[in-house]
């Protein structure tokens, strides 16, 4: 007798499989993070729990050299995995009902959070997607469900790693319903909440919760609103460059063959001279973020660090490193919305830690091609006080405009897709 469609299986049946997705993909999310704080100690001696920037720990010489042999026992790394492993399935060819290989998979993961916590200058929530998916997408092939429940358990696997990697529950809810399931009913968001909620209550019995980022007092007075318009055009804007430039980095990555053996190496020699010269540059970019809103920067520093940030971001993708932009892209958001509030605080009286969180909003959800997920990510990270959440709404809707603004002034549509394993396989070619 064939299954019946999701919408004919009852609400609490559902409720189960999420549950049981939910607790499962914890599990990886733990096994993952705890992966992260072991290369770290081993590498730094210490940890990002214990120390926003464990490469600090270290001198500028040591983490040149730790980037250079990184580099090279990298691209061997990933040379083993492509010449010699199945090919690999993002969490949108999942959704499809692509077949996850496992070993493959888990490699893959495994790799993607060990190189960030060695050092490479990249984002590591890629991998906890591709946990979920691979938990999503194997559990639902073992039912023998059909392509419709699939999706829906694939793209809230997904976002549940997400949410249990970085303890964002509300953001890995919207991060699957706006970013892949792209719809709202009442089937979807309950199956994504629940889904997400037990990932990352489970996850968080086994890993300490990491801090959030500094609180920044917003208020509600009509220069924090013209703070946010901004500080919205201007981080909303470079966030879709950024976003579009890291997608070809991504897509030109060598992903077959030799070439990786000697470009990735290469790649994190150059990345590996930058540190040496400028350590902030390929900083945890926690600490980057937390450093500009707690404490502050000078105009010079901020522009410095956050050209070289993009320089070695882009480098890193081009070069054949896996990985995401959410961590990252927060952090170029928050120096370029600091620098606009650096420029402008005589006039308007607001502080640049407040452009600064307002610009990291922004960028992130152009970036991210997901304005509530950039929303409530910024609300997550650093424990926002609701006063804050109109100026920071303002500003992500500012930014969503000017893109679209931008689209009509280039006589193009903007499409833009956030970092994902799609870009490494080509699916969004």
């Amino acid at each position: 007798m064939p299954k019946p469609p999701l919408t004919q299986v009852p609400l609490n049946r559902l409720a189960v499989l999420g549950a049981i997705i939910g607790i499962l993909t914890g599990l990886f999310i733990a096994a993952l993070n705890w992966s992260v704080l072991g290369v770290e100690r081993l590498v730094y001696g210490t940890d990002h729990l214990h120390n926003a920037n464990p490469a600090a720990s270290v001198s500028p010489l040591r983490q040149a050299i730790t980037l250079v042999v990184l580099g090279v026992l990298t691209s061997w790394a990933w040379y083993i995995v492509h010449r010699y492993g199945r090919r690999e399935v993002s969490v949108v060819g999942a959704m499809r009902g692509e077949k996850v290989p496992i070993p493959e998979t888990i490699a893959s993961a495994f790799l993607q959070v060990t190189t960030v916590a060695a050092g490479a200058p990249v984002g590591q929530e890629n991998a906890p997607r591709i946990a979920g998916s691979l938990v999503g997408e194997r559990f639902s092939r073992w039912l023998e469900l059909d392509i419709d429940a699939k999706r829906i358990l694939v793209a809230a696997a997904a976002g549940a790693g997400l949410g249990a990697s970085f303890h964002l529950p509300l953001a890995g809810v919207l991060f699957a319903l706006e970013v892949l399931l792209v719809e709202m009913s009442t089937r979807t968001v309950v199956i994504t909440i629940i889904t997400t909620s037990t990932a990352v209550a489970t996850t968080g019995l086994f890993v300490p919760t990491p801090d959030v980022f500094s609180t920044v007092p917003l208020t509600e007075s009509p220069w924090m609103y013209v703070a946010a318009i901004i500080a919205g055009i201007v981080a909303g804007l470079c966030g879709h460059w950024f976003s579009q430039a890291a997608n070809k980095a991504a897509l030109a990555a060598p992903k077959q063959g030799r070439k990786i053996l000697w470009q990735l190496p290469l790649g994190f020699l150059l990345i590996a001279v930058i540190a040496y010269f400028v350590p902030g540059a390929v900083a945890n970019a926690r600490w980057t973020s937390d450093t500009v809103l707690a404490d502050g920067l000078t105009l010079q520093a901020l522009l410095l660090l956050g050209v070289l940030r993009l320089v070695v971001l882009l480098l890193a993708f081009r070069v054949g490193t896996v990985g995401g932009t959410l961590i990252p892209a927060f952090a170029l958001g928050a120096m370029i919305g600091a620098i606009v509030g650096t420029l402008l605080e005589p006039l308007l009286g607001v502080p640049p830690a407040a452009f600064a969180l307002l610009g990291a909003a922004a960028f992130l959800s152009t970036t991210m091609a997901a304005p509530l997920f950039g929303m409530i990510a910024a609300v997550e990270f650093t424990d926002m006080e609701p006063q804050g959440y109109l100026p920071v709404f303002l500003a992500v809707a500012s930014a969503v405009l000017t893109v679209r603004v931008w689209a009509v002034i280039t006589d193009r549509e903007q499409r833009t897709f956030p970092v994902t394993y799609a870009s490494w396989t080509g699916e969004l070619r």
